[in-house]
């Protein structure tokens, strides 16, 4: 089996809300990242000649703009192709394996690259890693390998979650 290698430094746009910026600074320590507030600071460090080579959104980001803002990184003319990687917090309530699989599909359909419940990801070592191995291998599929990766089934991101959700042993 060979070893991991991550992808070089990159530059990830987060929009997430605050109970979630501490776990990603540790999860994207290696990468250069930009936390933003509101739907209009990410429009905004969009707009400017930072490039990004991935956004991070949350569900409830900006009182619930994730899908607006979603649509508005695709509408980019520089960011059509971004990998963006939805997330759902580990805070609160858990919801229904229904509702997620809603969110999965809708973020899909708006040409997201992946949807994590983070519910399923211990706030471990462990946890973190898988959560940076899936930010990685979007990270590395950017550009034209995009398509492929949103056309198989078993996508690392719907391998980490069946992985999250099996118990060790």
């Amino acid at each position: 089996m060979t070893a991991y290698t991550p992808p070089p430094k990159s530059r990830i746009l987060l929009a997430v809300t605050p109970d979630m910026r501490e776990r990603f600074q540790r999860i994207l320590e290696r990468h250069e990242t930009k936390f933003v507030g509101t739907a209009g600071e990410a429009i905004r460090a969009l707009d400017d000649l930072e490039h990004f080579r991935m956004v991070i959104l949350s569900v409830h980001f900006d009182e619930s703009q994730m899908f607006s803002l979603l649509g508005d990184v695709r509408a980019h003319s520089n960011y059509r192709k971004i990998p963006i990687l939805c997330v759902l917090g580990a805070r609160g309530p858990a919801i229904s394996e229904v509702a997620i699989e809603g969110l999965d599909h809708a973020v899909k359909a708006m040409r997201a690259n992946g949807f994590l419940d983070l519910h399923h990801f211990a706030d471990d070592d462990e946890g973190n890693a898988r959560i940076s191995r899936i930010v990685d291998y979007l990270i590395l599929i950017d550009g034209d390998l995009q398509h492929i990766a949103r056309a198989l089934d078993d996508s690392v991101v719907q391998i980490e979650r069946r992985r999250a959700k099996t118990p060790a042993g």
